[in-house]
C-alpha cells in the first residue's frame, strides 16, 4: 500500500464508511427499541415496572457481553455481526406480530431478553472488525468518525423511536427497526478487512481467561481501560441524570435541560469533527489525561454555575473534553491491541464504558440524595481526576503512540 493511501483519513476509505453505515444503523435501531420498549411497558404496567423491564431487558446484553468477545476471536467477526443483525430483525418482527395481536407484559419481558442476547454479540464484532479496515495512521480519524456516527445515532433514535411509536404504536416501531438491521446487514456484508484473522481455536470460557491473562500482561492497556471506567464512573451520571437535576434544583426547568443536553452534545460533535482533520498519533495516554483534566475543570464551574448560561457553556467544555478522551482512549486500544485478541480486548472496554451507564447514574443519585446535587457533582469530578492520574502516573501510557502498536 502507498505512503499517501495509508495517511488519507478513515472517511476517504469506501469499506469503512460502508462498516460505519452498517454499525451506526444497527445503533439507531437499537435506540428505537429502547423508546418503543419503554413506552410499551409503561402502558402495559406502572414506570416502576417499566424501570424494571428495561433493566432486565439490559442484563443479557451485559452479561454475555465478554462471550461476544470470544465468541469474535473465535469466528468471522463480519458474520457475527450480520449474525447478530439478522437475529434482531427477526425478533422485531415476531414483536410487531406479537404486539399487533395480543400485546402483554410477559411476551414485551421475553421478547427484550432475546433481543439483548443477540445485541451481546454486535458491539465486540464490530469492535474487532473496525480496526482491520483501516491502517494503523488512520485509525485516530476512524475513531473520530466513528465518534461522530455513534453519537448521531444516540440523537436521532430516541425521537424517531419516540415519532414511529406516536404514529403506529409499538408494531410500527418494531417493523422500522427490523428493516434498520436489515440495512446494517446489507452494509456490513460489503465492508471486507484489509486482513484476515487466524482463528482462536479456545473453547469460549477458556478464550475468555485468555483474553483477561492478556490483559494482566499488558500494562499501558490495562491501565487505560481502567483510566477510562473512572472516568466513565465521573462522567455518566452527571450528564445523564445530573443535568436534570441540577436544572429543577436552580429552577432552569425542561428548557435548562435541553439546553444543557444541546450544549454538551454540540461540544462532542465540534470535537469529534476537529479529530477527523487533526488526527491523535503520540502521545495518547497524555491526550486523554489533559482531556479528562478538562472535563474536570468544566465539571467543577457546572457543579458552582450561578446561572444558566455559565451551566451552558461548561456543558460543551465537557463535550468538547470528552471528544479526545474517547478517541484517544479507543485509538490507544486498537493501536496496541493484536488482532488474536480485539473482540475480547472490545468487550471488556465496551463493557467498561457501556456496562458503567447503570451503576453511574444509580451512585450519581444517592450521591445526590446524601450530600446535595453540588457535592455529587465535585465527587464525579473527583473520579474523572483519578482517571487522569492513572494516565499520568504510567510513563509508558504517557508516550503511547500508534507507533508503537
Amino acid at each position: 500500500m502507498s505512503t499517501a493511501t495509508a495517511l488519507r483519513p478513515a472517511y476517504r476509505e469506501p469499506a469503512y464508511l460502508r462498516y460505519l453505515a452498517g454499525h451506526g444503523t444497527s445503533l439507531l435501531g437499537d435506540q428505537v427499541w429502547h423508546i418503543a420498549l419503554s413506552w410499551s411497558a409503561v402502558q402495559l404496567a406502572s414506570p416502576g415496572v417499566a424501570g424494571l423491564v428495561m433493566t432486565v431487558a439490559a442484563v443479557p446484553r451485559l452479561a454475555l457481553m465478554l462471550l461476544g468477545g470470544a465468541l469474535a476471536d473465535r469466528f468471522d467477526a463480519r458474520r457475527l455481526m450480520i449474525g447478530s443483525d439478522l437475529a434482531r430483525a427477526l425478533v422485531m418482527l415476531l414483536a410487531a406480530t406479537l404486539a399487533f395481536l395480543s400485546p402483554s407484559l410477559l411476551w414485551l419481558v421475553l421478547v427484550a431478553l432475546a433481543f439483548g442476547i443477540a445485541d451481546a454479540v454486535f458491539l465486540p464484532a464490530a469492535g474487532s472488525l473496525q480496526p482491520r479496515l483501516l491502517e494503523p495512521a488512520q485509525l485516530s480519524s476512524g475513531a473520530a468518525l466513528h465518534e461522530v456516527v455513534g453519537r448521531a445515532a444516540l440523537l436521532l433514535g430516541a425521537p424517531l423511536g419516540g415519532l414511529l411509536v406516536a404514529v403506529g404504536g409499538l408494531p410500527l416501531a418494531c417493523v422500522v427497526n427490523a428493516l434498520t438491521f436489515g440495512v446494517s446487514m446489507a452494509a456490513v456484508a460489503s465492508a471486507k478487512p484489509r486482513r484476515e484473522v487466524e482463528p482462536s481455536t479456545e473453547r469460549v470460557l477458556a478464550s475468555v481467561r485468555s483474553g483477561f491473562a492478556f490483559l494482566r500482561r499488558e500494562r499501558v492497556l490495562r491501565t487505560v481501560i481502567l483510566a477510562a471506567l473512572v472516568i466513565n464512573l465521573g462522567f455518566v451520571g452527571p450528564m445523564n441524570l445530573g443535568v436534570a437535576i441540577l436544572s429543577e434544583h436552580r429552577g432552569w426547568g425542561s428548557v435548562g435541560v435541553g439546553l444543557l443536553v444541546a450544549g454538551f452534545g454540540g461540544g462532542a460533535a465540534l470535537g469529534a469533527l476537529v479529530l477527523l482533520r487533526v488526527p491523535l498519533r503520540r502521545r495518547l495516554g497524555l491526550v486523554v489525561a489533559v482531556a479528562a483534566l478538562a472535563e474536570t475543570a468544566a465539571m467543577v464551574v457546572m457543579a458552582l454555575a450561578p446561572t444558566l448560561p455559565v451551566a451552558v457553556g461548561a456543558a460543551v467544555l465537557i463535550g468538547l473534553g470528552g471528544a479526545p478522551c474517547g478517541v484517544g482512549v479507543r485509538t490507544l486500544i486498537q493501536a496496541r491491541t493484536p488482532d488474536a485478541f480485539r473482540g475480547r480486548v472490545s468487550s471488556v472496554h465496551t463493557l467498561c464504558s457501556l456496562g458503567v451507564a447503570p451503576l453511574a447514574t444509580g451512585l450519581f443519585g444517592l450521591a445526590v440524595g446524601a450530600f446535595g446535587v453540588s457535592a455529587a457533582f465535585l465527587c464525579s469530578a473527583g473520579l474523572e481526576l483519578v482517571g487522569a492520574a492513572l494516565c499520568l502516573l504510567v510513563a509508558d501510557l504517557r508516550r503511547a503512540s500508534i507507533e508503537q502498536g
